[in-house]
């Protein structure tokens, strides 16, 4: 998944509580979805508490592995069939540049409704492995078409080499820039390869779609069976690995999309 996977993913996806608050409800799964490419909705399913709701539960708050994620949304908590479900949404353009720090194989999260005083009445908390869809259901397919599109595809024979031409978007809606250290590509039609390239690192500009132009000739009897493929009308998918700086080091993260003809 693209950047805006894993980051996405990790705004919305166990801490320690802290010595007054009682010990959280074991997190048994997070469900994503993507009302826009700016906002995602988020419920956190549990248990049933061991007593009823208690009432007075006016506002919530939400931490990830220390970093706490504004909500944009009221507290919206409800216990049936056996299960506690907090939904809310979350403005990525809220969603602070600590993100990048996180482990996304091992993101503490921590969900807490409070009373007006403050005073947590019911959380809910666990380790999150984002690249588990047995603990986070994302809609993978409508990520990649909110945050990464290639489009202008186009393979043009030539005497001895062929042209292999698109334009990859990628759009960040954080409020803060991602360095991207390299991209690796690999173009299919197919079964068939027809271009395997890298490029060099470039940066992803806040609330903005950035362009990476493929542009590239490819010898002939390198990319011979995909351009038969393209003609016959197969599909084209594009594969790779877009490298990201963080405060941890460079983290990959996959890419996989359908070509836009």
């Amino acid at each position: 998944m693209p950047i805006i996977c894993a980051l996405i993913v990790v705004a919305t996806a166990h801490a320690v509580a802290p010595p007054s608050v009682a010990a959280p409800l074991r997190l048994e799964r997070v469900t994503v979805s993507l009302p826009s490419r700016e906002v995602l909705r988020v419920t956190l399913a549990a248990p049933a508490p061991p007593v009823g709701l208690s009432a007075g539960m006016s506002s919530q708050r939400l931490t990830l592995g220390g970093v706490r994620i504004p909500l944009a949304t009221p507290v919206d908590v409800t216990v049936a069939g056996g299960l506690t479900r907090a939904d809310f949404d979350v403005r990525l353009a809220d969603v602070p540049e600590g993100v990048l720090g996180l482990d996304p194989n091992r993101v503490p999260l921590l969900w807490e409704g409070l009373d007006g005083a403050g005073a947590t009445l019911l959380a809910i908390g666990a380790t999150v492995d984002l690249g588990d869809p047995g603990e986070v259901q994302l809609p993978v397919a409508d990520v990649y078409h909110a945050y990464a599109t290639l489009t202008d595809f186009t393979v043009t024979p030539g005497l001895s080499a062929v042209n292999v031409h698109g334009l990859l978007g990628l759009f960040n809606p954080f409020s803060f820039d991602v360095v991207a250290t390299r991209i690796e590509l690999t173009v299919k039609v197919g079964t068939q390869t027809v271009l395997a390239t890298t490029r060099p690192g470039f940066r992803l500009r806040a609330g903005r779609r950035s362009d990476v132009l493929v542009d590239q000739d490819v010898p002939l009897a390198d990319a011979a069976g995909g351009v038969g493929a393209f003609l016959r009308g197969e599909p084209a998918v594009l594969e790779g690995m877009l490298v990201l700086r963080t405060p941890q080091g460079d983290r990959a993260v996959p890419l996989h999309m359908g070509v836009q003809r």
